[in-house]
């Protein structure tokens, strides 16, 4: 692993940390732990979404500004890649986290540095959730360790996704590729704005089809699928960029891919109809739909639909994020 230099910053108006080795910067948002961006010292290209609205801190921000609850707080922090954990989609009845669970909104932690790896710590009050992220990097590759424990006696039932945003200048005319064999409509009906409005619920939508990402000149649309993991990878190669993202896991950490588009077709605050964003999103789940009906609850085509953390020690992830140079280096 390179070294690393890590010193506090700022992203987008609010506290960050910005790790930099060799070739490679990567910043860490204090709120919320996000993989805000990363970057190659040689061209500075970073591939992951940057929201058009302001960043802020929900604990001291009007929230007004960024919509209703359960979404409002993570809103004003999501940024590039973050953690969703242990809630995918909204809280259930009876719970106070917010959109995603509490991991994209609380205040994180720096440990004692070690010199090649950034380790990053927080809590989460409502879960009783012990987060952990370790962050390393080799040449122009990211590994990225996400690791959940705690106190309880008995192993606890969580949803877990890495919920990966890809946005512009790297997003126009990129061509998305995946280790998956099968796409599927979102489960509960369609909105006006989906982008296979003829395909039913849990129906099947052509692989290349539901990777697809709208041209910027095309109809607003948006809409999440998902899509059953065979091998854990996903790719996205923009030729006129001369760059490929790549993210690799363990297939059996998550068996399933959430493809979320968003092409300007949110009008309400703080979307205002201007966001373009693909969202890639490695889960435990299949979609971001709440709690699932039973016949989801542990299983779907042959995948499961839950994580088990046992008590009293550290369930860990890897993820490994190579961004290529396809010209000379």
């Amino acid at each position: 692993m390179d070294l690393l230099t890590i010193r506090e910053s700022t992203w987008r108006g609010v506290a960050a940390w910005r790790i930099e080795s060799r070739r490679m910067v990567a910043i860490i948002t204090r709120v919320g732990g996000h993989l805000a961006a990363f970057w190659d010292r040689r061209d500075g290209l970073n591939p992951l979404w940057q929201p058009p609205w302001p960043a802020a801190d929900p604990t001291a921000a009007d929230l007004s500004a960024y919509g209703d609850p359960p979404g409002a707080a993570l809103l004003a922090t999501i940024v590039g890649h973050n953690w969703c954990c242990d809630r995918f989609g909204p809280p259930r009845a009876g719970e106070s986290r917010p959109q995603h669970g509490e991991a994209g909104v609380v205040t994180w932690k720096l440990q004692p540095f070690a010199g090649k790896r950034a380790v990053f710590t927080a809590f989460l009050p409502e879960a009783r959730l012990f987060l952990r992220t370790t962050l390393a990097i080799t040449d122009t590759s990211i590994f990225l360790d996400h690791a959940v424990r705690h106190d309880d006696e008995e192993p606890r039932a969580i949803e877990w996704a890495e919920h990966v945003n890809i946005g512009d200048p790297f997003l126009a005319r990129a061509e998305f590729t995946a280790g998956i064999d099968r796409a599927l409509q979102w489960p509960d009906g369609v909105g006006a704005d989906a982008r296979f409005p003829n395909v039913p619920p849990e129906g099947d939508v052509p692989i290349a089809a539901a990777l697809a990402f709208p041209a910027a000149t095309a109809t607003a649309c948006g809409d999440v699928l998902t899509a059953r993991v065979r091998n854990g990878w996903w790719s996205v190669l923009n030729r006129a960029q001369r760059r490929r993202l790549t993210y690799s896991w363990q297939a059996a950490n998550f068996p399933w891919l959430a493809l979320w588009t968003q092409h300007c077709s949110r009008t309400q605050a703080p979307w205002h109809g201007q966001a373009r964003v693909r969202g890639m999103e490695c889960s435990t789940k299949p979609w971001p739909e709440g709690e699932p009906p039973a016949s989801r609850a542990q299983a779907y085509l042959g995948r499961p639909t839950t994580c088990f953390i046992p008590p009293g020690r550290w369930r860990e992830h890897r993820l490994r994020i190579d961004w290529e140079w396809l010209g000379s280096s």
